[in-house]
């Protein structure tokens, strides 16, 4: 006998009982919540409408039943096993994750954002990069950059208020991805927001891709990659061969032109960048771009390529920008809908800073505003999911995994979930507040993943997200200037599915 990760006693083989029973065709299985075929199917045809005003994502993770139980949902060509139990997605990523790699689904995001830490699938590769960057996050490195940080939220501050004394509104979140990108620009580049970088868009490309990933397109390009891949030298195999990518590659060109146009611009952007540190033209190394150049393997003395910079460069740009606007906007918006929270903040802002602007010692000082973060990032997860493919047998709660099932982790249904955060849908700080956060809270929040695959920057991203949120709420109070609903998009990210218009007031 084992225990199943719910800590149940399971049989090794599995209780592999299935609602509807398997000879019953149905899209949707439970394993052990009670589902008859007709309600299978009713919940199956719900997700039309669903899936045309955007709530796809809400209604796949939570409202449907069973979220401590595994959900069987059949896709083109895929059959995925669906978690939404924080002990479960622990056991998947942390207590058990050598049985457990990423799967093809992440080429679609390889496609715009190279073979870098977040998209690398190669295991031995992964751990030597993971090795050489990170020095580069380790907190004596990130602290230099909040001053960039800082410089770039006050530029958007006034940027903001002009606009809005301009045109009375602005899109909340189109300002927080300008700011990021600022802040990728000045950290990572040690550059200004000017030329080819300031025209860096990703959100297209993210729901393009988001598209692809739930249409399963992945998954017959990666099969047909992997072959051709076979017939390769063992040296070409051993570097990390591009095929899967370049397929997917021309595949949107034939497709979406206009995306891989978008994507072409971002990448000249990101070679220039580089080409001008190579050559000395941007001679600063107090940045990250400077400091990869500079990165060795401490075991192996291996240093990146030009092409691995750029990957993981672009890396950066979709995981420091995007994430961290989309993290941004939400919060945002929550504060607006909840201003008791925001005179709290505002209070904290009062009491640790005065009237300075806030330096990396402060981060850990503001608690609420690390709250407010934490909680908006709890019900608008930065990333929606994570995929994982089994390689060799398991049980989750009973049910059991075979080897090669792909496994998604629903990372809005685990902080969606009941069983850990009462009243889910309740926006409230407070859970996340050192004397409130349980061990429970602490493993059913995973908004930067877990395990070995934890995401390297968390410590950068809290950081920058912390500072800009204080010095933009310093400067300004922002308000809602639309009752219309705000729907999340269907992206990896999951940002706002259009535009959040909102006015700023300045503060004395």
């Amino acid at each position: 006998m084992t225990t199943s990760a719910t800590g149940k006693p399971a049989d090794d083989r599995g209780d592999t009982t299935l609602h509807p029973p398997r000879w019953q065709p149905a899209p949707m299985r439970w394993h052990r919540t009670e589902v008859g075929w007709a309600q299978s199917w009713r919940y199956a045809a719900a997700l039309i409408p669903r899936w045309r005003d955007r709530t796809l994502v809400h209604y796949l993770t939570v409202e449907l039943p069973g979220a401590d139980d595994v959900l069987v949902a059949r896709m083109p060509m895929l059959r995925y096993v669906v978690v939404r139990n924080p002990e479960l997605a622990r056991r998947i990523l942390v207590s058990n994750q050598e049985n457990y790699c990423k799967s093809a689904e992440y080429d679609m995001m390889a496609v715009t954002f190279g073979q870098g830490l977040v998209t690398d699938m190669d295991d031995r590769r992964y751990q030597r990069n993971r090795r050489l960057v990170q020095p580069i996050f380790a907190r004596g490195n990130i602290e230099q950059f909040a001053g960039p940080i800082t410089e770039a939220a006050a530029d958007a501050a006034d940027r903001i208020l002009r606009a809005c004394a301009a045109d009375g509104s602005v899109d909340i979140g189109t300002e927080m991805n300008r700011l990021t990108l600022d802040i990728v620009a000045r950290t990572m580049f040690g550059t200004e927001l000017s030329g080819p970088i300031s025209q860096i868009r990703l959100t297209n490309l993210l729901k393009f891709f988001g598209v692809g990933f739930a249409t399963n397109i992945s998954r017959p390009l990666r099969a047909l990659s992997t072959f051709v891949v076979r017939c390769t030298t063992p040296e070409e195999r051993r570097a990390g061969s591009r095929i899967p990518i370049r397929a997917m590659r021309y595949l949107t060109w034939s497709t979406a032109p206009h995306i891989m146009l978008e994507l072409r611009r971002i990448e000249r952007a990101v070679d220039a960048l580089v080409a001008d540190h190579r050559s000395g033209r941007i001679a600063r190394k107090d940045n990250l771009l400077g400091l990869l150049m500079e990165a060795r393997d401490p075991e192996t003395g291996h240093a990146y390529s030009d092409t691995e910079i750029h990957d993981e460069l672009m890396t950066f740009i979709g995981a420091g920008m995007e994430t961290s606007a989309t993290a941004l906007t939400w919060t945002w918006k929550l504060l607006a809908e909840h201003p008791e929270a925001r005179d709290r903040m505002r209070e904290e802002l009062r009491a640790v800073l005065g009237e300075r602007t806030p330096d990396a010692a402060d981060v850990d000082k503001l608690v609420w505003t690390k709250a407010l973060l934490a909680e908006s990032m709890r019900l608008y997860p930065p990333i929606i999911g994570l995929t994982r493919v089994a390689k060799g047998p398991d049980v989750l709660a009973g049910y059991r995994i075979e080897p090669g099932t792909t496994v998604v982790i629903s990372l809005h249904g685990v902080h969606h979930n009941a069983s850990v955060w009462a009243d889910p849908e309740r926006f409230d700080p407070a859970r996340h507040l050192p004397e409130n956060l349980t061990t429970e809270r602490r493993h059913g929040s995973l908004a930067f993943s877990a395990g070995k695959r934890i995401c390297i920057a968390q410590n950068f991203a809290m950081m920058e997200m912390v500072l800009s949120l204080a010095v933009l709420a310093q400067r300004m109070d922002l308000d809602l200037a639309t009752q219309e609903p705000i729907r999340r998009a269907l992206s990896f990210t999951g940002g706002p599915d259009g535009p959040v218009p909102m006015t700023a007031t300045p503060r004395a």
